[in-house]
């Protein structure tokens, strides 16, 4: 009988907690929001924006700047978070991303070879 019960309530552990998990890549409808809200940001200026991408944990949105900015890793994070990531009052943009997690990527020539800061959602995901 205690066998059965641990089982019963494992199974039912491991589903809540598969619940909370993205399953999918985002779809296009999703990542074209992510460009409508970044595309005008970069139209003036060196940085580029290059589209948004699904990746396994989220949405991905890739910048493109000249040259590697004179900061160690944890201030070019610190700065994209300050300056590029969505503020949290844009809840409109948060309610139409969600269950997503954003990442911007910032890179110089080869996108491969990226810095990644995530941004804080207001609304969880």
């Amino acid at each position: 009988m205690f066998y059965r019960g641990l089982i019963i309530c494992t199974l039912i552990v491991n589903l809540l907690a598969c619940g909370q998990q993205v399953e999918e890549y985002a779809e296009r409808p999703t990542l074209k929001k992510v460009d409508q809200l970044f595309a005008p940001k970069f139209v003036r200026g060196e940085w580029r924006y290059r589209g948004a991408k699904a990746i396994d944990k989220g949405i991905a949105a890739y910048i493109q700047i000249p040259e590697r900015i004179g900061l160690s890793d944890k201030q070019h994070k610190n700065y994209v978070l300050v300056t590029i990531c969505p503020k949290a009052q844009d809840k409109e943009f948060w309610q139409g991303v969600y269950p997503y997690k954003l990442f911007i990527r910032t890179y110089n020539y080869v996108d491969r070879n990226y810095i990644e800061t995530p941004c804080p959602s207001p609304i969880g995901g």
